[in-house]
């Protein structure tokens, strides 16, 4: 279904950003792997979270659904195919996630996708999973699903990683307590400190990680049962942050209790791009009407938010350098082609690397028929540069895209008073 947008004068409002996505699905896959009754609360609901459910049942788990929380009875590190092939549909991170935990099952195992995801490779992750002794192999040369995994153990030991992408290394550290032998992985600082959430959760159902230099040890302890509430993710409210930054608005975000992770890097963007988020007792504000500046924006830390920050980009007066986000061509889409695509045929000027944008601001955007390529990131830059724009801007199969990884995202923002609606 296609979406339509139209020019945003203000915002105003209060929200709260939805749950972190990847908290979920790494909450859901430890929860499979422990003993016992795990309950996760505040999950994300979409698509993309629903997979590691629906999988984990395939693997052997038991789970029961409600609207506030998750209950999954684990297999005690023994994963239990009632299936040998998984689908992860859509999702790069229930697939990387999966194919490691698949790696810990005594069977041969075919971890598949959709159409878009069997189109992505992925030789870090495989490369990285053989380093930890995981028997794993990709059907097609260019290393992308699907794959098959020979499981029945990983074998651990010291393993130096080197260079691979942070949305990789939960799923590398996934099934080292189950490795037959201690595992140091080496890691580098900034990998850690993006790890950094994803450790405490480990740590918390007795994976015991702890720091030794440049090494993570990883104990042969098996995940314990626990309880786990998942935050709240500022990075997430980017689209509605970035709208009310650069209208006549006024935004409130709640319930956002601690920033660590892609949270950091993101507030550092802004910062660098010249805008102003407020902290208070009870979250943060977002006020318009701010001035973004032309700048040297690296994205080495969320090449996801690429669109996202294209579309800001786009609003700063001089040239703009995004840079170190190759990764967001092997993404949902190839996110630096989508965007870039589509936002010139609303005004923009752009250049494409092979790592970013060279954007030309500030751009005068006009409202035309645009394409979300079926990536929620790239329709959700999208509707901000709608209402960002002269005239009404359609986007192609837009709803079906942000169901993805967006919970209530069209009815939050009409709710902050943005003009968007179904097409008829």
């Amino acid at each position: 279904m296609d979406l339509i947008v139209r020019p945003a004068a203000e915002l105003s409002g209060e929200l709260e950003p939805q749950p972190s996505k990847l908290h979920t699905q790494f909450a859901s896959a430890v929860a499979l792997l422990a003993g016992g009754k795990s309950v996760i609360e505040n999950p994300l609901r979409v698509k993309d979270t629903q997979v590691m459910l629906q999988a984990a049942e395939a693997m052997g788990a038991t789970v029961k659904r409600t609207q506030e929380r998750w209950s999954i009875w684990g297999v005690s590190g023994k994963p239990k195919l009632a299936q040998n092939v998984i689908d992860a549909r859509n999702s790069g991170t229930a697939l990387s996630l999966l194919t490691s935990i698949a790696a810990l099952a005594p069977a041969i195992t075919v971890l598949n996708g959709d159409t878009q995801l069997r189109s992505r490779p992925m030789p870090g992750l495989l490369r990285s999973l053989r380093r930890l002794g995981a028997d794993v192999h990709s059907t097609k040369p260019d290393d992308s699903p699907p794959f098959i995994v020979f499981g029945g153990k990983v074998t651990g030991g010291k393993v130096q990683l080197g260079k691979v992408s942070a949305h990789y290394l939960p799923a590398l550290l996934l099934p080292c307590p189950y490795a037959e032998k201690q595992v140091k992985l080496s890691i580098k600082q900034a990998q850690k400190t993006q790890l950094k959430p994803i450790l405490e959760l480990a740590n918390k159902v007795g994976a015991e990680v702890s720091p030794w230099g440049e090494r993570l040890l990883m104990p042969n302890r098996p995940y314990r049962a626990f309880s786990f509430r998942v935050p709240q993710e500022l990075a997430a409210a980017a689209p509605f942050i970035v709208a009310a930054a650069l209208t006549n608005s006024k935004l409130k975000l709640r319930g956002v209790k601690g920033v660590a992770g892609r949270d950091v890097a993101f507030l550092d963007l802004l910062k660098v791009a010249g805008l102003k988020l407020h902290s208070s007792k009870k979250g943060f504000i977002a006020e318009g009407k701010q001035n973004p500046r032309a700048a040297k924006l690296d994205l080495s830390h969320v090449p996801e938010l690429l669109p996202m920050i294209a579309v800001l980009a786009c609003k700063a007066k001089g040239k703009t350098l995004i840079r170190n986000a190759g990764e967001a061509r092997t993404m949902k889409s190839d996110r630096i082609s989508a965007v870039a695509r589509e936002l010139r045929r609303m005004g923009a000027k752009m250049l494409e690397h092979h790592d970013g944008l060279l954007i030309q601001g500030a751009a005068k955007l006009k409202g035309c028929e645009v394409d979300g390529h079926d990536d929620y990131a790239v329709v959700a830059a999208l509707v901000v540069a709608g209402l960002l724009a002269e005239g009404e801007t359609k986007i192609k199969n837009g709803v079906t895209a942000l169901r993805t990884s967006y919970s209530r995202f069209i009815s939050t923002f009409q709710g902050l008073g943005a003009d968007i609606g179904h097409a008829i």
